[in-house]
């Protein structure tokens, strides 16, 4: 029977079982130099850009984010790369040896799993950085269990929710960094000054889109700590702007213990690739695949599609969403900017897209929208065929 099997599908609150799985591992996380990535938008984006540039700069980075993939495995990784998946079983096996043990708080999630054998991976293998993503915010997140060098806090939707994302992330002596405003600074600032963490702010419309084609993005930032000019990236969202400026106000933050160079950032940044956000993945006709799953998400694909180059053709789009009236209110905002636009079933979203692009012309545009888990199967669709 595989280990996976083993572990719970859903846990009580607390970081009891995190806590006993760090301690069967012998504690890897004491000497790992370790970033948080909180926030309800933009954290797989910013850790990705992060990581990119360490791997340019060869400095070796892990990585442990949420399981929205297929595998569990592929929730850690090491320098770009998911750590193998019989390593990992091996030491979730190891961390999860006397079940009797966690009786008091029930067995540990697949997630909890996954960050502690990747920590133990990562500190034997002398990880230079560990950059960790909160999954499920406030208290009792995994990560919490794990101090850090940095903390950073994405953007907060809706902003209320800024006093649950930051319970427990500040920690004394701890900068954190934000580009949070409003009525959601006031909360992090308060949380700051009760914790004794120290508040870095980030200016989040320092990174302007200046050109996107279908083959790059041209980007601008006023403050440009690393004296970049203009910089490239591969085919991005425009919404990847604020993300980008956080990108490069924490690696300004980071750039004395690393040693990070104009040339790794600049490599760094052109090499970034990101599956599932506003990826072009077949040309002629030409298909974008977008996690879009709420209204604000509909109005920044919308905004993304504006800055393109038209290609001649008609847009289509395929938009699945659990909710009917989630997805009502994304279309809402959609519809305008399509020729044709078709709801279905997330289920049904692999199937719809390769019938629906089989009828279009080489230059019309279908956008798929959906879940992460219906873009994976989507994504098999065109890459297997390119």
């Amino acid at each position: 029977m595989s280990i996976w099997s083993e572990l719970a599908q859903e846990a009580l609150p607390g970081l009891g079982r995190v806590k006993r799985l760090l301690a069967h591992l012998g504690h890897p996380e004491e000497n790992l130099p370790v970033v948080h990535v909180a926030g309800t938008h933009g954290k797989t984006s910013v850790i990705g850009m992060i990581e990119s540039v360490l791997q340019a700069a060869g400095v070796p980075v892990g990585v442990v984010t949420s399981l929205d993939q297929p595998q569990p495995w592929a929730a850690a990784r090491l320098d770009g790369a998911p750590l193998l998946p019989e390593r990992l079983e091996a030491l979730v096996a190891q961390a999860v040896r006397g079940w009797e043990e966690f009786a008091e708080e029930g067995r540990p999630t697949a997630q909890e799993a996954v960050l502690a054998a990747a920590l133990a991976h990562f500190a034997a293998s002398e990880t230079a950085l560990v950059l960790l993503e909160r999954t499920i915010g406030g208290p009792w997140d995994p990560i919490n269990c794990v101090r850090p060098q940095l903390s950073l806090l994405t953007d907060v939707f809706p902003r209320e929710g800024a006093e649950w994302e930051v319970r427990g992330l500040v920690q004394p002596g701890v900068p954190l960094l934000t580009p949070v405003e409003d009525e959601a600074l006031v909360a992090v600032a308060e949380a700051c000054r009760a914790a004794g963490g120290a508040l870095s702010l980030v200016d989040v419309h320092d990174v302007e889109l200046v050109e996107l084609r279908w083959d790059r993005a041209l980007w601008r930032s006023l403050a440009d700590p690393f004296s970049l000019g203009p910089f490239e990236t591969p085919f991005l969202g425009a919404y990847q702007a604020p993300n980008l400026a956080i990108t490069l106000a924490v690696l300004a933050e980071l750039f004395g213990g690393l040693g990070l160079s104009r040339a790794a950032v600049e490599e760094g940044l052109r090499a970034f690739t990101l599956p599932g956000r506003f990826e072009l993945v077949h040309r002629g006709p030409w298909v974008i695949l977008d996690a879009a799953q709420t209204a604000l998400a509909a109005q920044a694909l919308r905004l993304s599609l504006a800055y393109l180059p038209p290609l001649g053709g008609r847009p289509h789009l395929l938009l699945a969403h659990p909710s009917p009236t989630v997805a009502q209110d994304m279309l809402a905002h959609l519809r305008p900017a399509f020729f044709r636009v078709e709801g279905v079933p997330p289920s049904e979203l692999a199937e719809a897209a390769r019938r629906r692009a089989s009828s279009l012309g080489e230059q019309d545009l279908l956008v798929v929208a959906g879940p992460f888990p219906a873009l994976w199967e989507v994504r098999r669709v065109f890459i297997s065929s390119a």
